[in-house]
């Protein structure tokens, strides 16, 4: 609730610099060079403090808002990333102790995946689920993303403060923590579904992407709680990359996408519905394929049968891009540009 900005010069600087000091970590991990991965941290940790120092002051400026929270999950979100970060290049060089090394990679992985993306995922929801479905917000969302944010950072602070001490008791509790603030959100979203269950491609994405993050917190507390040591921890936590970063963050970020895309592309009510039928091509196969894919793939099949899948996921993720320049060309059209204007 602020006046637009004139220029989107800071907007692109952090984008700049960000994606100029992640591309420098994965050049510099591959040639492991501990010092040039240091660089690239701190240009990462750089951009996205800067991020949250605009949005803290963009906030203290606005308007009060209903949905005011949503920053607010933006923000600890921002805060959190540095921390991970640091653990990334601690744990870079290759004489670690292996013990140390797990320890500190599951309080990375946890800032990181459950952090900086699960609290920017959780904060979004709130207002783009029921919008996604259309249908009206719940009573209570606002308040209930409000009271779930510090259980979610104080499940956080404990997983990775108990990874990093030791504690495999502390860091099971702090999952389970996590769990609880990731069930207090989810509850009013869960009343919107019912009123107004989901229906396409972007809705069944986003609610797919969702159910892999709670399982995969689940997932994770029983691993740390039932292994015999932090190794075998962290080789199980191995696992949860593919739930996590396609059943999660790949599925969730398309969903999204495939709502969003013909909202930009505009063009009045009929180019949407038909840019809106394009990213919904074969809906349920492509949902279908990808989350049975996935909840195959951690079942112990030969290794063909788990390139197969994984294959035929990745193909399927891949075919939104196929659907999204599809629908760009239909929108830019001559054709389309006549309807608009008749419209």
């Amino acid at each position: 609730r602020l006046p637009a900005s004139s220029t989107r010069r800071g907007e692109a600087a952090r984008l700049v610099l960000f994606n100029t000091g992640a591309i420098t970590v994965v050049i510099a991990m591959t040639r492991a060079g501990w010092g040039a991965v240091g660089f690239g941290a701190a240009l990462t940790a750089a951009a996205v403090g800067w991020h949250a120092v605009v949005l803290l002051t963009r906030r203290r400026r606005s308007l009060p808002s209903r949905f005011g929270v949503t920053v607010r999950f933006y923000v600890a979100a921002a805060a959190l990333l540095p921390f991970g970060v640091g653990l990334g290049v601690v744990m870079a060089p290759d004489d670690l102790n292996e013990a140390v090394h797990a320890r500190i990679a599951l309080a990375h992985v946890g800032i990181n995946l459950l952090g900086w993306m699960g609290l920017t995922v959780v904060g979004t929801l709130v207002t783009l689920w029921p919008t996604m479905l259309h249908t009206r917000v719940a009573n209570g969302a606002e308040r209930a993303a409000r009271r779930a944010l510090p259980v979610l950072l104080a499940g956080l602070l404990l997983l990775a403060g108990g990874a990093l001490v030791g504690s495999r008791v502390v860091a099971v509790a702090g999952t389970v923590g996590y769990l609880g603030g990731l069930t207090a959100a989810a509850r009013p979203l869960g009343r919107e579904a019912r009123r107004r269950p989901p229906t396409t491609y972007a809705t069944w994405s986003v609610l797919a992407g969702s159910a892999w993050l709670g399982a995969s917190v689940i997932a994770l507390a029983v691993i740390v709680a039932s292994a015999t040591g932090w190794e075998q921890a962290a080789e199980r936590a191995d696992q949860l990359a593919a739930p996590l970063l396609v059943g999660f963050a790949a599925q969730t970020l398309l969903g999204a996408l495939s709502y969003l895309l013909p909202v930009v592309l505009g063009g009045g009510p009929t180019v949407a519905r038909a840019t809106t039928a394009v990213l919904d091509t074969a809906a349920r196969p492509r949902i279908l394929i990808i989350n049975v894919g996935l909840a195959a793939a951690v079942l112990p099949l030969p290794a063909a049968a788990r390139t197969a899948l994984a294959v035929a996921v990745l193909g399927t993720l891949v075919m939104f891009l196929a659907l999204a320049v599809r629908a760009v060309i239909l929108a830019r059209s001559p054709r389309r540009s006549k309807v608009r204007s008749a419209t």
